[in-house]
């Protein structure tokens, strides 16, 4: 089972303190002020190493190569970052760097240059190999120090959550691809392959106005009207005469361009006499007077103008919105069905022999019995499942046994692609849901706690299953969630849903939430955890800010402080540095939007 603190690492350079330990100062700086941030270290993970080039690449290799629970997220080493003959520290390491950071590197300096000007001096190296990030600090203690506080207070290095999104990333993958009817049923699907237009847009020249279409060499003048009962748009139209024609209709040959109704005055109508049999032609437009001559092209939309044939249209991986606009680009180009990413069924269920379904309530013997808690996660994941456009199989209440919790996590595992649980996620011995998912389906349990609040026991794991080929194992993810309501909810948005995204395609950037900057109206405290703050989110009309207001105590218990929550406010953690305990009314904060922006 993963722990989701960051993990790191601390690589002290130096030759005196490769011969004589104590002489590391640089080292313990660095552990302290991790461990007052919440980030663990192993007991093996603080090494010393003299000034040499494939002493320090051993030791990089050997943690970077780390998997599992002892997989290291972050090596900081100190020391050897200077122009001394020994200092090969950025020698050593840039080699081995695959994906290099060099706005951290710019970080690194610009903060050492508020304190001395010889940081100009420093040669920091950073980036990745593989998942692990390296930042190399110089080797003197007060140069540690400002850097540490450089890379934590501009939030560059990744919290708990950050850590298990990365996780949950890691272990999930698309759902297969599927064809669907181009209609309204496919809101919120992703593409599966790229769209071209198969002919031009138009296909022909037809007019982007209500009017008549006629050849530009027409004078001012009285014309006859003929339209699409009365005259083949293949036939040339007959001197003397003029086209009625609407909006987005093609044009008859021999014309090049048309003039607007509001440019024309009607001159006669058919009579009854003169429309014969023809019943439909009885007060129809029989001469109408144009006012002006038109140039050619006027009100014309030629072809191709809107889109060539083999144009781009639109891309894999985007988005068909419920605001219908993609859906209509679909149509427009001719597509009758399209290619998408499968949307996940999610299977959800409570746990506990405390709860009681609000539906099928269970009624005491007698008035003194103790009648049990009413279950509000399954109703409230469902609503929010399900505005979000995910099908929903309710698997009920699983009391507090074994053989219950098996039948149902298989029941969900046979119907869905995810399964969403809540309760059971603690320490206490009725808390079966990690032991049954390790030992009864052979499942990994990749986190089981995370320091955030609220949702400390959530829970994310994968259950293997037989592939839908028949060749070989897939997964499916299951999300445990903590049975406090406003835990679960929260969790949900946090977790869950960036998981779901993931499986029905979406692109990376977007399966989050989006983050916005706010203004709080109302003091927050801050917690040893990174907390979550039910708020209500509202743009000032005057001025387009986005003012925060806190929903009351916000107790993980309390359902109330959801009510009318769009946001949740990122409150940092307190720390033994810490200079303040909260943060007050005034302040600019981030948040994540959960729900529609309110008007103040």
């Amino acid at each position: 089972m993963s722990s989701l603190p960051l993990r790191a690492a601390v690589l002290t350079v130096s030759d005196t303190a490769a011969q004589d330990n104590s002489a590391d100062q640089s080292g313990p700086t660095i552990r302290q002020s991790l461990s007052d941030r919440n980030v663990v270290i192993g007991e093996n993970d603080h090494t010393i190493v003299g000034d040499d080039v494939e002493a320090i690449r051993g030791v990089i290799r050997d943690w970077t190569g780390r998997e599992g629970d002892l997989k290291v997220d972050w090596i900081i080493t100190t020391g050897g970052t200077g122009f001394g003959v020994r200092d090969v520290t950025p020698e050593a390491i840039a080699p081995l760097i695959t994906r290099q950071a060099p706005g951290l590197v710019h970080l690194l300096i610009s903060a050492s240059l508020k304190h001395t000007p010889l940081a100009a001096l420093s040669r920091p190296v950073a980036g990745t190999v593989g998942n692990t990030l390296i930042t190399t600090l110089p080797g003197s203690v007060k140069a540690v120090k400002e850097n540490l506080d450089a890379l934590f207070t501009a939030g560059v290095i990744e919290h708990a959550v950050d850590l298990a999104l990365r996780l949950i990333d890691e272990n999930l993958e698309s759902l297969p691809v599927e064809t669907r009817l181009v209609d309204h049923t496919l809101r919120d699907y992703i593409l599966a392959e790229d769209i071209y237009a198969p002919q031009d847009a138009p296909s022909a020249a037809t007019t982007n106005v209500d009017g008549y279409a006629l050849r530009s060499t027409d004078p001012a003048g009285v014309y006859k009207v003929v339209t699409s009962s009365t005259h083949k748009i293949s036939d040339p139209l007959p001197a003397g005469t003029i086209y009625r024609i609407n909006t987005g209709a093609p044009l008859p040959a021999g014309t090049d361009t048309v003039i607007m109704v509001e440019d024309t005055k009607l001159v006669s109508t058919y009579s009854k006499a003169e429309a014969g049999s023809r019943s439909e032609l009885i007060d129809e437009e029989k001469e109408v007077e144009t006012l002006a001559q038109i140039p050619a092209g006027e009100n014309i939309r030629q072809p191709g103008s809107d889109v060539r044939k083999g144009d781009l249209v639109m891309k894999q991986g985007e988005k068909l919105s419920a605001g219908g606009g993609e859906v209509g680009t679909l149509a427009f180009v001719g597509r009758t069905e399209v290619s998408v990413y499968k949307k996940p069924v999610v299977a959800i269920l409570s746990t506990g022999n405390e709860l009681v379904d609000l539906q099928r309530p269970q009624p005491a013997d007698n008035r003194e019995q103790w009648a049990g808690i009413y279950d509000t996660n399954r109703p409230s994941l469902r609503a929010a499942l399900e505005g979000l456009g995910y099908s929903v199989v309710d698997l009920g209440i699983v009391d507090d046994s074994i053989d219950s919790h098996v039948n149902a996590l298989q029941k969900g595992l046979d119907e869905a692609d995810l399964i969403v649980t809540t309760g059971g996620t603690s320490m206490g011995p009725a808390d079966l849901l990690k032991p049954v998912i390790e030992r009864n389906f052979h499942g990994t349990v990749h986190f089981g706690r995370v320091a955030i609040k609220p949702g400390k026991p959530t829970t994310f794991a994968t259950i293997p299953v037989p592939s839908s080929s028949g060749d070989g194992f897939g997964y499916k993810p299951v999300f445990a969630l903590p049975g406090n309501p406003a835990s679960a909810l929260v969790t949900f948005y946090v977790f869950v849903l960036p998981a779901l995204r993931q499986l029905a395609g979406w692109p990376e950037r977007s399966r989050c939430l989006p983050r916005v900057r706010v203004q709080l109206q109302s003091p927050m405290s801050c917690d040893p955890r990174l907390e979550f703050h039910r708020s209500v989110i509202k743009v000032q009309p005057s001025t387009g800010v986005l003012e925060a207001w806190s929903t009351g105590g916000q107790r993980s218990s309390r359902v109330a402080s959801l009510q009318g929550a769009n946001g949740l406010v990122v409150v940092p953690p307190l720390t033994k540095d810490s200079q303040k305990n909260k943060l007050e009314k005034g302040e600019w904060a981030e948040a994540i939007l959960v729900g529609e922006l309110q008007v103040a």
